[in-house]
């Protein structure tokens, strides 16, 4: 019966796409559909994945935990990221909203889940990445990831057939040795790709994040500089949103509050006094790694009891994150 309601609750959005492609594009609708949670349990259609606008003549691809988004323009298709599980999909959506060709690809980086989808797309498609994400592409020498055409330092805008799409490599690293932020001002959608999971706990060490310090901020300073609707984060079905970047910057306070207040507590500073009681003084090691433990424990214990219900998946990593902010939180960084 619960599947029964979801499909015929989705059935407008999974089955009449192609019919509804040249209607005017509703933000608020999209909105409480596309980026509701009930839609991450929706069923797919039997192709394997679906697609919706998420701003005019912007598309947004995903399959069951992956997505891309493209842009019609005047002069043809900007297609950002190349993921090889949903690239497949996106040209087959292509094809079914424009006869227009596919003119440039956008690397978000370098890893593998985003960019060996890039030698299906047409030879004559020009291929676009930052510096740092050229090089690792270089380093690989993978013939699915090959070279991109246009290499930039720093900052880069892309005007092609009246879209605006302005590229930055923001200096230091959210989640890979090459990240990159996009924004379409017109469309009012921010690419910051592998940055968190909308409605969801952050990935295993904070999205195995290189700079972890740098990505609790991050939150911060895209709400400063964007104003925007969407934000494309390249992993989970539904489409982010500023509440969704809310509640993650929420996240992230909460659990600094949590670990800070457990490393002052008596209990804490009497635990590890009873673990410095079992060890010799040359354990050094072991202290160390059981003061790290028992306060990831009990920070994962309490976010887990704050955040079941109010994010999927509240279990899930939640003792590895804990560890990555209690060695940056109380070791590693300011």
């Amino acid at each position: 019966m619960r599947k029964m309601l979801a499909t015929a609750t989705f059935a407008l959005g999974l089955l009449p796409l192609a019919v509804l492609a040249d209607e005017p594009f509703d933000y608020e609708a999209t909105k409480a559909q596309y980026s509701a949670r009930d839609y991450v349990h929706a069923p797919l259609p039997e192709r394997g994945y679906n697609y919706f606008k998420i701003a005019e003549n912007t598309w947004f691809v995903h399959d069951d935990f992956e997505n891309m988004v493209f842009f019609v323009t005047d002069m043809g298709v900007v297609v950002y990221d190349a993921k090889p599980d949903v690239t497949p999909f996106l040209l087959e959506v292509v094809k079914e909203v424009t006869d227009k060709p596919i003119t440039h690809v956008i690397y978000s980086h370098h890893h593998r889940d985003h960019a060996q989808g890039a030698y299906l797309f047409p030879e004559d498609a020009t291929l676009i990445a930052e510096a740092d994400t050229a090089e690792f592409l270089a380093i690989a020498n993978d013939p699915k990831r090959p070279q991109p055409d246009i290499v930039f330092d720093d900052e880069y805008v892309l005007e092609a057939g009246g879209l605006r799409l302005e590229l930055t490599d923001p200096g230091r690293n959210l989640h890979s040795q090459d990240d990159l932020i996009a924004w379409a001002p017109d469309q009012k959608i921010l690419f910051t790709v592998d940055m968190f999971h909308p409605d969801a706990v952050p990935w295993i060490h904070w999205g195995e994040s290189s700079d972890p310090w740098f990505a609790f901020g991050m939150p911060d300073l895209l709400q400063e500089q964007y104003d925007f609707n969407f934000i494309i984060t390249g992993h989970e079905r539904i489409v982010g949103t500023p509440e969704h970047l809310q509640t993650y910057k929420d996240f992230i306070a909460d659990m600094k509050q949590t670990l800070g207040g457990i490393l002052q507590s008596d209990w804490y500073h009497a635990a590890m006094g009873e673990v410095q009681s079992r060890y010799d003084e040359s354990a050094a090691h072991f202290i160390y790694k059981d003061g790290i433990m028992s306060a990831s424990n009990a920070c994962s214990d309490q976010m887990i009891e704050k955040w079941q219900g109010r994010v999927r998946n509240a279990p899930l990593n939640m003792v590895e994150n804990c560890q990555t902010m209690f060695m940056h939180l109380a070791v590693l960084d300011p």
